[in-house]
């Protein structure tokens, strides 16, 4: 099979934007006499609990403002509601985050066919905002307004939101101790550190964003004096004010029994200061590892060669070992915090690991290396105490800090000193907040990442994350030994979709700019021999038992992909405490030095610089996906060189391409059938809702690497690339994909496969908080060829930054030859604040391709046609 290089479409028309179908909501809500009688003597209270809160501040030695967070629940959405409170005096939007709301009496969603009422829960909006008294009283005016209000002629410019909030208004309240450690992991952080007897603990506190440095400065005092009457302290070093994504926060430090009591019943002060947002951990342990007695040495051929051309790929990871064999030339480490001090060689092994990957591949398989050194930024760090605990982000900084400085110093230099690496395209992020699965509103962490991408035009791959847990299979123990490989797979694919809620990714995963990777169930290794270990699963295209799973950010797909993360392996238990259960240890350190699994570089003892292990998990799959970017990286660059001047593809292009490619290569495969199966006998899930069930544990499925590195005589992709506007002559763009007439009337089976990729500027105040939505059209009926959606959900598949969809078709096709498949790239405006000539950096990826057994052969045909509308346009 020959292998082909990738086309290149002609320039894109321009047309005009498709208009997307507005959602219609059905939910229901009360009457106005309903919520006056449920609110009138609510939000009068709020007078009385600000003033408390002056009681308070007036015997603080300060003499501090009274402010108060104010919470604002409504059902339903409401867009734009910060114009609202930018129009009140005295009120300020601190931000909108996402909840569920249970239907009751008075708010419960209409069924569109039933025309009754559905139990379901629907999406509601939590409007945080920074008031004071003088704010309060406007809110008592528009409040009288609305009982008045006939026809919304009592509101001025901007304020009419608020009569809509009080017809949606679910609830109002001060915020509470609840709402500062809702979804922080701050719990699980306390209790861990009270099984290990830490005291005092240190801990992240955020305060509410002034866009004032008065304001920020006073809080900030505020709350110090306040944590230091509880006989704590503030690392004043710490403190991060970052207005860009609206953020301020510093690291603290307090007795352990100051959080025995989180209601709003305690006598700590600082817990319940008007002025915090949120509370976190702080130094969580990304990756615990125990000393390995004996590793395997590596026998494969390693190239000495150093490599010198620029980086395109960072790692943000942990320190790897230098002059280890397989890395030694390769990597570029950027140590600022001189981390390097009392980092045993011994204890180098996740950055180790992931820098073998990203420039080796899995060792497995013996693939060609890297052309490129990859820079490397070391974040992560043993624990000074204990240097057999792991490796962790360090607790006296804040990682939005560190991941901050670290891309900064990257593009912009640091100090007065130029750039480290410049041109990366690429930044590996293998970590994961272990306290912070994601749930429903986006980290801080994620918000930051965002924002990166977008403003330095670079793609972050994120790592799922791992769970990383003993199994319970409904099955009987006494049949396990017997069981078919077919009925364990269905067992435990039963047993991960009922603990869907606690195997949620990591944060910061749920980024929307970025690509989310999870570990699908495979290595390069081959069969392996252990009676004992049992693989859970046996489709490649499956998801590990050990993978996290999704939805991200608004119901976006994540994670976006799965990468080989190696075939976790499992034993059963000695104890087995239920014969009707089955209870499976799952096998970690033990194994390393056994098969399956990627094969990487791994520490050994001092100066013994070739050994290797077996590693699963989800970093790894991350890594793996930034080597093949890296590689897709160099592809462009050779098309560059095969192309005349005016049809190369400008380099502030490559990032997005790339981005596009990784996921263009992405199907099911056969783990659709295998999960749709078990989720269609799932109660509550309807024959529509299917597909849509089946991304949170596939994404957009297992790349294929073959299918994006190059083309063959039956397969032919073309990229497109360039930036829309949401101006009206500047919307849309359209693309025409031509069709080989060796097609025509022919019955054939067919696939396109359609990608659209691009990085979105953020509104940080809504929830919407995507500015920028591309996307293209429906293309099952364009006219020519006939083709259905077997997998993927259409319009699911246009949440995030990444839209993917694959269709096929069986049929003759009656076409003419010069006919062509148009594709429409349309730029609308998402969440507001979007300037109609901010440009949009995207790509398209198209590939048509038929099975390799027929003698029909395509490349040709498409790039003939191509060739010829180029001249024609020239």
């Amino acid at each position: 099979m020959a292998k082909k290089p990738l086309l290149i479409f002609p320039k894109a028309s321009s047309g005009s934007r498709d208009a997307l179908q507005p959602f219609i909501g059905n939910v229901k809500y009360p009457q106005k006499e309903i919520q006056i009688g449920k609110f009138e003597n609510r939000i009068s209270e709020l007078d009385r609990v600000l003033e408390n809160q002056t009681a308070y501040l007036g015997a603080n030695p300060n003499n501090l403002i009274a402010e108060m967070i104010l919470v604002l629940e409504v059902a339903g959405d409401l867009n734009d509601f910060f114009r609202a409170v930018a129009a009140t005096p005295g009120m300020e939007f601190l931000g909108e985050l996402q909840s569920e709301i249970e239907p009751d009496e008075d708010f419960y969603i209409v069924d569109s066919k039933t025309g009754e009422r559905s139990d379901k829960r629907f999406g509601a909006r939590l409007f945080l905002t920074m008031t004071n008294q003088n704010a309060l009283r406007e809110l008592r005016t528009y409040w009288e307004k609305y009982k008045l209000d006939k026809e919304n002629q009592n509101f001025a410019r901007n304020t009419g939101r608020f009569r809509i909030l009080f017809e949606r208004l679910k609830d109002i309240r001060p915020y509470s101790i609840t709402d500062r450690i809702y979804d922080t992991g701050l719990e699980e952080y306390l209790n861990e550190m009270r099984e290990l007897q830490v005291d005092p603990v240190k801990f992240e506190i955020e305060l509410a964003y002034k866009h004032n440095v008065t304001k920020d400065t006073r809080a900030f005092e505020e709350v110090k004096l306040l944590v230091e009457q509880n006989n704590g302290r503030v690392l004043e070093t710490s403190r991060v004010i970052l207005p860009e994504i609206a953020y301020h926060a510093f690291i603290a430090e307090a007795p352990l029994a100051s959080f025995n009591d989180l209601t709003e019943n305690t006598n700590v002060a600082f817990l319940k200061s008007q002025q915090i947002l949120f509370f976190r951990p702080v130094g969580q342990s990304i990756f615990n590892h125990e000393q390995q007695l004996e590793l395997i040495d590596y026998e494969g051929e390693i190239p000495t060669k150093e490599l010198e051309l620029d980086p395109v790929v960072a790692l943000f990871d942990g320190l790897p070992i230098e002059n280890h064999d397989l890395l030694v030339g390769k990597i570029l480490i950027d140590d600022p915090d001189d981390f390097v001090h009392n980092y045993l060689v011994q204890r180098r092994f996740h950055g180790t690991a992931m820098a073998s990957l990203i420039i080796n591949g899995d060792l497995s398989e013996k693939s060609t290396p890297l052309t490129r050194p990859i820079y490397v930024r070391p974040i992560l760090k043993p624990s000074a105490n204990d240097q057999s605990a792991g490796e962790f982000l360090p607790d006296d900084k804040l990682p939005i800090d560190i991941i901050h400085q670290a891309v900064k110093r990257m593009f912009e230099g640091e100090n007065g000193n130029p750039p480290t690496a410049k041109n990366v395209k690429l930044i590996n992020f293998s970590i994961g907040d272990p306290f912070r699965p994601f749930h429903n509103n986006i980290s801080t962490w994620a918000k930051l990442i965002d924002w990166l991408s977008y403003k330095y035009n670079v793609l972050f791959i994120i790592s799922a994350g791992n769970k990383v847990d003993d199994v319970i299979l409904d099955i009987p123990s006494a049949d396990f030994d017997q069981i078919t490989f077919q009925d364990l797979e269905t067992a435990t694919l039963k047993k991960i979709l009922e603990d869907n809620f606690d195997r949620k990714i990591l944060t910061p995963a749920e980024s929307i700019n970025s690509l989310t990777v999870g570990c699908s169930h495979h290595d390069s290794h081959g069969d392996f021999n252990f009676p004992q270990r049992r693989s859970l699963l046996t489709s490649s295209f499956l998801l590990s038992p050990i993978s996290r799973i999704g939805f991200g950010y608004n119901n976006s797909i994540k994670p976006d992909i799965l990468m080989p993360g190696g075939r976790h392996l499992f034993r059963k238990h000695l104890r087995q405490t239920n014969p009707q259960k089955t209870y499976l240890r799952i096998e970690n350190g033990e194994s390393i030095n056994y098969p399956p699994g990627n094969l990487v570089a791994m520490p050994g003892a001092v100066g013994d610089t070739r050994k290797v292990g077996y590693l699963t998990g989800t970093s790894n799959a991350a890594a793996l996906t930034s080597n093949l970017g890296a590689k897709l990286y160099e592809l462009l660059v050779e098309l560059n060189e095969e192309l005349p001047d005016n049809e190369k593809i400008q380099e502030e292009y490559f990032t997005v391409i790339i981005k596009a490619l990784l996921v263009h290569g992405a199907s099911w495969g056969n783990a659709q059938d295998i999960i749709a199966q078990i989720i269609r006998n799932v109660p509550g899930v309807s024959p529509q809702t299917v597909k849509r069930n089946i991304y949170p544990y596939l994404g957009y499925g297992s790349v294929n690497s073959e299918k994006i590195l190059y083309c063959t005589d039956h397969r032919v992709t073309l990229i497109g690339f360039g930036n829309l506007t949401t101006r009206k002559d500047q919307n849309a763009h359209i693309y025409s994909f031509p069709l080989p007439p060796s097609l025509a009337a022919v019955n054939i089976d067919k696939q396109l496969t359609i990608t659209l990729a691009w990085l979105s500027p953020l509104n940080f105040k809504t929830a919407q908080y995507r500015k920028a939505h591309l996307f293209f059209d429906n293309l099952e009926n364009n006219g020519h060829l006939s083709l259905s959606r077997n997998s993927h959900d259409f319009k699911l598949g246009r949440k995030g930054t990444v839209q993917h969809d694959i269709l096929k078709g069986h049929y003759a096709d009656v076409f003419q030859d010069g006919d062509t498949i148009n594709i429409k790239v349309s730029c609308r405006e998402d969440a507001s604040g979007l300037s109609i000539t901010e440009p949009i950096k995207y790509a398209l990826t198209v590939t048509l391709e038929i099975k390799e057994n027929v003698d029909t052969m395509i490349y040709e045909e498409v790039q003939l046609r191509l060739q010829q509308r180029i001249r024609e346009r020239i």
